[in-house]
């Protein structure tokens, strides 16, 4: 979070919840008739991955409009979202910055951290008038697709909350090939629906 690493196994909303961390073995996530769709929808857009070298105007611009969208609590800049208001001159983290592209538009945008071996997801945002195309989903795409083809191992993309729905859609690259981190044992292992039902 931020320039911090943290983690927590319970996060307070309405009450408190229990949260499963997530990977997935890249060589394990198979292309689902859910994805080809998401591809099909979007099949006039383009990516570009680049590092990070500063907040792009376009996107600042983008996200301002999508955060004044959201119904959820979120970060209020990538600023802050990377920096946490502290000087965006040194980054502890290898960073790339994914832009989706209709034409020469950005419609999509976002961030993640990646390793020798793995990466993790930081922060995505869309164009609000693309709501259908499933701009988020199709980042994560796009991000697997790059991973993939430079040779990384695993992909974290956060966590799901036992009770509570609203990170689920981050097993949509298959609960087959999810994997979730048990802290009582310290191992990974694979996901299973128990563990979305709150105890």
């Amino acid at each position: 979070m931020h320039q911090a690493i943290f983690t927590t196994s319970h996060v307070g909303l309405e009450e408190v919840h229990r949260v499963h961390w997530l990977r997935y073995s890249l060589n394990e996530i198979q292309r689902h008739a859910s994805h080809r769709k998401i591809y099909k929808r979007n099949e006039q857009v383009h990516f570009t991955i680049e590092d990070l070298k500063s907040i792009r105007a376009d996107h600042a611009e983008l996200h301002q409009r999508y955060y004044e969208s959201i119904e959820f609590e979120g970060a209020m800049s990538i600023e802050e979202c990377l920096f946490g208001g502290e000087s965006t001159d040194r980054n502890i983290y290898n960073t790339k910055c994914i832009s989706v592209f209709e034409g020469n538009q950005l419609i999509a945008g976002g961030y993640f951290d990646v390793g020798d071996h793995t990466a993790a997801s930081i922060l995505h945002f869309f164009d609000p008038l693309y709501k259908r195309n499933s701009l988020g989903k199709l980042l994560i795409l796009f991000t697997i697709d790059y991973l993939k083809a430079n040779g990384y191992g695993f992909y974290y993309p956060g966590y799901v909350v036992e009770g509570n729905p609203k990170m689920n859609y981050k097993l949509f690259l298959g609960k087959e090939a999810a994997q979730y981190f048990d802290p009582e044992t310290v191992t990974w292992k694979y996901f299973h629906e128990s563990i979305l039902v709150k105890q």
